[in-house]
């Protein structure tokens, strides 16, 4: 127990590293290029993109999503097995 106090006071004096890029990188980094959202907002609203072959995927992985979520919704236990749930819970609650 005292070796574990010795690390924790000797972790405590120790300074936390400067993990971040330094003031002078981050002042000659070029702003991010700024484009109009006109076009994407358009293109959104139209339900296509300017490539068919990203449009055909995107309409392709909505079709199988939505399939698996119509079979996520359907009951994974039989009637059959419901059936012979509810008399097993019948028979032990009495």
């Amino acid at each position: 127990m005292p070796r574990l106090a010795v690390f924790l006071l000797l972790m405590a004096c120790s300074g936390y590293p400067d993990l971040g890029p330094s003031p002078s990188a981050t002042a000659r980094a070029d702003y991010p290029r700024l484009i109009p959202l006109t076009p994407i907002v358009d293109g959104a609203k139209s339900g296509w993109l300017a490539d068919p072959t990203q449009s055909r995927d995107l309409v392709a992985r909505a079709q199988r999503l939505r399939a698996r979520a119509l079979a996520m919704r359907a009951s994974a236990v039989s009637p059959a097995d419901k059936a012979r749930m509810r008399a097993a819970v019948a028979r032990h609650s009495r």
